[in-house]
């Protein structure tokens, strides 16, 4: 194989040859001339064969800058663009369903005028981008069947720079010039719109994915090792991903001719695929981890975690991210007090908060490329899990004195119809299915949907697109409330490939023809097993005089559980087949006296076969408690309804960003349960880990020495008494302590300016010890 030339870089190199051959070729033609050139300086491809078109532009290019002075061109120029055939490509005619159906189907090699027509006239009416100029090593084929011509795909050159690619592929500058031509670009790739094939697509483009590399030798005498391509929005690149694409990242927005400089358009995301599966020891290069994986907890400390959670964003300029960074420190440095109150006070760091969320319009910068590299880090969590539940649910945040705020959604309504103002926020938390521990935050959705049926599936779709890429092991399903119970988003299971769904039942709907019901069928039957159920207490609530929720007492629900398989009919369309699901029904034994018994209705769209099954997925359900935890810590910790943003989109961006520091606070606060023999220093820098000591012997408290007494002294210093019979510390009290703790590690450390006015350092002065610091401290069990 012929190594792949960069002919521009050649020319140059060798300006006083390449003058020589142009002045003593003056009476020759510009193509005649190149191919002269081509010869003595031997720009030949891997067949041989000269290199005349690139070799033209190159010398066009340094004619431009005033190198050479070319020959007159001896006909006049014109434009024309791809042949084309007279009319259009007939449409296909009785395509079946399902692609295993069709009749004889197959991949035609463009290899002569008649077929290059025919796939011009394809790409260029059907394709959403039209026909292009292909670059370098080019390849074309039709799909065509007894139906007729189905689609078309083009292979051409690959781009010479694309940073996602090439961090992937490892290779160093030489390396990526020399064997650039071992990679293809799938430039093209088109099913006619008409078609209603279920994967016809993936088919289609794995029969083209084999017989690639033996037509790509017997036309260049070499087999290619990758194949790129790139799929621009609104398509997420499913039947790429379906034959084994890795997707890598996103390009800049600039296009294949573009200068750096130029102002990006659209971000696509870039898909590769491995041809040779030793192409790597091919090349010499070394492996990548193109799926690194995350442990819970890892890189969450206080010096680091929003470098971790922040530093690769994609904001168009590495100081922009470096103002996102420090932002979301001093956001977690003053949570539930203004910017203003930040221990360290940093005025700068205050005006260029303000800067950053002001101009952020002007910039181009997202919400969604806020949360993007969050998002990164929490698929990277959620490669460590065996399953990973996933959950849903809305909130209303009020913002209703703020009157100069433009955009915000009406949340409500009184019987005056006076308005409330605020914003609608749907988020999806990925939690571990055994404790519970928060992964991240998946999906944030701002704005009201009327019906909400499109904000379930938008998030049922992303957390699809989040689970792509985890190892196929890992399950993954989705816990949504009673808003949820619909037919239409039940039914998306069959259009997801990873995600199974789980929903509590809100309508008793009508089974059959025989008017069956939902919930008396669920209820039939014999218990299959019994199970405790924790239930949390809950005080009576009253609104504008009136009771709205009669309360409940705490206790240790005794459930019956019954579980059987159920066919939901759909609701709207009739032509729908059924859904099958899988129902819980879970009743409360013998409960306290006056107080209404629980009682749940589960539809699951995960096989439940077992009791043990049955268990497990109302665990899962329990875990949906994680949501309302994240609103409430969002609400009352951040205090996210003070903010004084006079634009919705900034309050996006905003309270996108306080999202994932309650994500922080809710994992500090549990992992103290479950991991608490972890070092401090998971979580805490050394001055905070120094002040607990120091809180620790003033208030005649054991001397923290791991994660979980570390979190119980934080919940301490946030009020929490630590009495025999009280419950673990909960989340508001835990941001409570870590707010007063970050007020005294800040002190701290400042003593050390103070040191050089009393002839001493934090560091010179004894550390502090506890009265029983020998003594072994265990924290009392309590209930998750």
């Amino acid at each position: 194989m012929q190594a792949q030339q960069a002919i521009l870089a050649t020319l140059r190199s060798d300006l006083p040859t390449l003058s020589t051959i142009v002045t003593s070729n003056q009476h020759k033609s510009r193509r005649a001339l190149a191919k002269r050139v081509c010869s003595a300086l031997k720009l030949m491809d891997a067949k041989g064969n000269p290199r005349i078109s690139g070799c033209m532009k190159a010398m066009y290019t340094l004619a431009d800058e005033g190198h050479i002075s070319l020959p007159a061109p001896k006909t006049a120029s014109f434009v024309r663009g791809p042949r084309l055939l007279d009319h259009r490509v007939p449409a296909p005619v009785d395509v079946p369903s399902d692609v295993r159906q069709i009749q004889n189907l197959e991949i035609v090699l463009v290899t002569n005028s008649d077929d290059r027509a025919r796939w011009n006239t394809l790409i260029g009416y059907e394709h959403p981008q039209g026909t292009t100029t292909f670059a370098g090593a080019q390849v074309r084929y039709l799909i065509r069947s007894a139906h007729g011509y189905l689609g078309a795909v083009g292979f051409c050159a690959a781009a010479l720079h694309l940073g996602a690619r090439d961090a992937w592929m490892a290779w160093d500058l030489n390396t990526r010039m020399q064997n650039l031509n071992r990679v293809v670009n799938l430039s093209r790739f088109l099913i006619r719109s008409e078609l209603r094939c279920k994967n016809l697509a993936s088919h289609v483009l794995g029969k083209v994915l084999r017989r690639l590399p033996s037509d790509f030798r017997a036309r260049y005498t070499y087999a290619p090792y990758v194949v790129e391509t790139f799929v621009g929005p609104p398509y997420e690149g499913t039947c790429f991903r379906a034959v084994g694409f890795h997707y890598l990242g996103d390009t800049k927005g600039r296009g294949r001719p573009a200068a750096a400089t130029d102002t990006p358009k659209s971000k696509k995301k870039i898909f590769a695929y491995e041809l040779d599966s030793a192409w790597r020891t091919h090349l010499g290069v070394p492996p990548v981890d193109l799926y690194p994986r995350l442990e819970v907890g890892a890189g969450l400390d206080a010096d680091t975690w929003a470098t971790q959670e922040f530093g690769s964003a994609e904001l168009g300029h590495r100081r922009r991210t470096a103002r996102l960074v420090k932002n979301a420190e001093l956001m977690a440095s003053t949570v539930g007090t203004p910017i203003t109150a930040s221990p360290e006070r940093d005025p700068a760091a205050v005006q260029g908060y303000y800067r950053f969320f002001a101009n952020a319009d002007e910039f181009g910068i997202t919400r969604e490329d806020l949360h993007a590299p969050h998002l990164r880090r929490t698929i990277e969590r959620m490669r460590t899990q065996d399953t990973v539940v996933f959950i849903q649910d809305g909130t209303k945040l009020s913002f209703t004195t703020r009157t100069n705020t433009e955009g915000l959604d009406v949340i409500g309504q009184n019987q005056t119809d006076a308005k409330a103002d605020g914003i609608h926020l749907h988020a999806t938390i990925a939690v571990s299915a055994e404790e519970g521990l928060p992964l991240g935050i998946v999906h944030c959705a701002y704005g009201k949907q009327t019906p909400k049926t499109p904000t379930w599936l938008n998030g049922i779709h992303a957390i699809e697109t989040a689970s792509a890429t985890l190892p196929r092991k890992t399950k993954s399903i989705c816990v949504m409330d009673r808003e949820a119970d619909a037919f239409e988003i039940l039914s998306e299971r069959r259009n997801v490939k990873r995600t199974d769904l789980l929903v509590r039942a809100k309508h008793d709907r009508v089974l059959d023809k025989s008017r069956h019901r939902l919930f008396p069928t669920m209820r039939k039957g014999k218990p299959a097993g019994v199970m405790e159920l924790k239930v949390e207490e809950l005080s009576r609530r009253m609104k504008s005089g009136r009771v709205t929720s009669d309360g409940r007492p705490g206790r240790n629900a005794r459930m019956e559980i019954r579980f059987r398989k159920i066919l939901v009919p759909p609701t709207k369309d009739p032509t729908q087949a059924p859904m099958p699901v899988w129902g819980i029904h879970l009743r409360e034994q013998n409960p306290p006296e006056a107080a209404k018994p629980i009682e749940w209705y589960l539809l699951t769209t995960q096989e439940v076969t077992t009791i043990e099954e049955a268990k497990q997925m109302v665990h899962f359900y329990k875990l949906r408690w994680r949501v309302e935890d994240t609103f409430r810590v969002l609400k009352s910790g951040c205090k996210v309804e003070k903010l004084r943003f006079q634009n919705v989109k900034t309050l996006h961006r905003v309270l996108t960003i306080y999202l994932i520091i309650t994500w922080r606070i809710m994992l500090m606060t549990l992992m103290g349960r479950v991991a608490g023999d972890l070092e401090m220093d998971v979580f805490f820098r050394g001055a905070e880990s120094k002040m607990l000591q120091v809180y620790a012997k003033n208030y005649r408290l054991p001397v923290p020495t791991n994660l979980a007494t570390a979190i119980l002294t934080v919940a301490m210093m946030g009020g929490y008494m630590n009495r025999r019979h009280d419950p673990p510390p909960g989340h508001e009290i835990m941001w409570r302590g870590y707010s007063s703790l970050q007020i005294r590690a800040t002190a701290y450390e400042e003593l050390d300016a103070v040191g050089e006015l009393i002839g001493t350092t934090p560091s010179e002065r004894q550390p502090y010890a506890s009265p029983d610091a020998n003594a072994q401290f265990v924290p009392e069990a309590q209930p998750v």
